[in-house]
């Protein structure tokens, strides 16, 4: 009777155990922290990569804890080099892709003053990652419980994004901060470990909604507000794709 009583304690330990050691591993369920920072490099990436997720952290953790940092100018996009923008100083096409992302942001439910401009405090034209990694580190410093979100560090064909990924990951690996996410483009999701990959669906009407005026943001052809429609111009697909399938698919920093 008594070893039939050891067994059975042994037994619930053991599984009490591996029941720890699953939810310690385990990124099926939605993972931020009480503050979420997204770190876009280009606009428009976040509303095409992270905004469902984005949507998510905002449900989950409220609008007044929900960061976005847009880290580069974006002029360096295809679409500039059509004649019609030819005149348009640096600033100017940098201007014409803020106002997109204001707009786009402002419909995912991020606060005004919650968006943060690197390029208006960069004081260059080149996009500077000392930047982006001082800013994630401000945040680390400024809050107990931080989620830094960025672009992948490793599926990707844009340099940028790649270095985007590899600078919050090298200050996770480094013990500098202590939680990171990171998306990527649809198109990766099969390169990703099941047990690593996160999915985040816009699934309710006022969602999808969300999703479809940030996209549309990117669409808007206005002389007279300075709009071009260029994030839309540059990738159609993409916005299109989304708003059919309203997925933000996210990754941990084990890949």
């Amino acid at each position: 009777m008594n070893k039939n009583i050891t067994m059975l304690i042994i037994s619930f330990l053991i599984v009490a155990v591996i029941g720890v050691m699953q939810q310690s591993t385990s990124y099926e369920q939605s993972n931020f922290g009480d503050t979420v920072v997204f770190y876009p490099q280009h606009e428009d990436d976040e509303t095409l990569w992270a905004g469902s997720a984005i949507l998510e952290a905002i449900k989950e953790r409220g609008a007044d804890n929900v960061y976005v940092v847009l880290v580069s100018y974006g002029t360096g996009i295809k679409v500039f080099k059509d004649e019609k923008y030819s005149n348009l100083s640096n600033q100017e096409k940098y201007e014409y892709r803020e106002r997109e992302f204001l707009d786009a942001v402002k419909e995912l439910g991020v606060k005004k003053e919650n968006i943060i401009l690197l390029p208006r405090i960069n004081n260059s034209e080149v996009t500077s990652f000392n930047l982006m990694e001082k800013t994630a580190l401000d945040f680390e410093r400024k809050f107990d419980n931080v989620t830094h979100v960025a672009h992948t560090y490793k599926y990707d064909w844009h340099l940028q994004h790649l270095k985007n990924g590899s600078t919050i990951q090298s200050l996770y690996n480094s013990g500098k901060i202590k939680h990171a996410l990171y998306f990527i483009k649809p198109r990766y999701e099969k390169d990703l470990p099941i047990s690593e990959k996160i999915i985040y669906k816009s699934e309710t009407t006022m969602e999808k909604q969300r999703i479809k005026k940030a996209c549309m943001a990117y669409k808007i052809i206005d002389e007279q507000s300075k709009r071009e429609g260029i994030g839309y111009k540059s990738d159609h697909k993409s916005f299109e794709d989304l708003m059919i399938k309203n997925r933000s698919i996210l990754h941990t920093p084990n890949v």
